[in-house]
């Protein structure tokens, strides 16, 4: 059990596609850089990792808090950029779209 977790962190970090890559672990956003956020990890429990802010057509949470946030993420997604807005789409599911190219949302 002991080098499950060695080699479970090793997988995610040589993982490629559109799977996340651990940047680094944190506690708070002022430990990312710029365009991220700390969310925290699926794969790991109690762990959170420097995270990109989420991009058009990305998945995103509505109750994600704007970045800086100054206590401890509760989702595993970061909030969308500045010029686009967490939206619900459907059936449950939330996009990062833009109020210009998708006004049909934001009527």
């Amino acid at each position: 059990m002991r080098s499950f977790y060695p080699l479970l962190l090793s997988l995610l970090l040589v993982s490629s596609g559109s799977s996340a890559v651990i940047t680094g672990a944190c506690e708070r956003d002022s430990q990312c850089g710029g365009g991220m956020c700390c969310a925290v990890s699926l794969w790991i429990p109690g762990l959170r990792m420097c995270s990109p802010m989420g991009r058009e057509g990305a998945d995103c949470h509505p109750l994600s808090h704007k970045v800086p946030f100054f206590g401890k993420r509760l989702h595993h997604t970061c909030p969308c950029l500045p010029n686009l807005s967490c939206t619900v789409t459907g059936q449950g599911k939330a996009k990062c779209l833009s109020p210009y190219e998708y006004p049909e949302y934001f009527l």
